[in-house]
């Protein structure tokens, strides 16, 4: 298996975004880019059915965001390895297709979440949630700064990859957005 995925992808194309666009090819798509996997494999880690996780991982071939990287036979079976063509992802979707990508994100996000504060309820989980008028020079500096804060610690495009294998797998999810409150219309 000498796949290495790109350290970063962006995903515009409509079937890589309807690819996306679902939960559970999302978190389909974070353990490949972590690791190389059998749809077995997969199965058991989702706590999925093999049938139901394969055709996902078709849909993920089709868009062209896995690859088939190794095949080994192993007592009369094809065990078929995938890895995902990046570690990590930057959406630049459609006005039409954003709505059931984020949704998706974050039925993906919530299902992760979950299922950590059932295996780890005693691991701390970090949450901030704000609203202020920000000018759009600050929020801009704001997101510099983020973005450089995030690659020192989560790793991005240009950071160079770090080896801490023995930690655990954190996961971290951020945005920004601006809120439709009382400036809707």
């Amino acid at each position: 298996m000498a796949f290495e995925p790109e350290p970063f992808q962006i995903v515009s194309a409509p079937a890589e975004i309807k690819a996306f666009a679902d939960p559970l090819r999302n978190r389909i798509m974070h353990i490949l880019a972590d690791r190389a996997a059998t749809n077995q494999q997969l199965a058991a880690a989702l706590g999925e059915s093999q049938a139901k996780v394969l055709h996902h991982v078709r849909v993920l071939l089709d868009a062209g965001l896995i690859h088939l990287v190794d095949q080994r036979i192993r007592g009369g079976n094809v065990e078929k390895y995938y890895r995902a063509t990046a570690r990590l992802y930057g959406f630049r979707p459609e006005p039409a297709d954003f709505e059931s990508l984020s949704g998706a994100v974050f039925e993906s996000i919530t299902q992760e979440l979950v299922a950590s504060l059932r295996l780890w309820p005693d691991q701390p989980v970090e949450w901030e949630g704000r609203r202020a008028r920000i000018a759009p020079e600050r929020l801009r500096e704001f997101n510099v700064r983020l973005t450089a804060l995030i690659s020192e610690y989560w790793g991005g495009p240009d950071s160079p990859k770090r080896d801490d294998s023995d930690a655990d797998l954190m996961a971290f999810a951020a945005l920004t957005y601006r809120f439709p409150g009382e400036d809707a219309t």
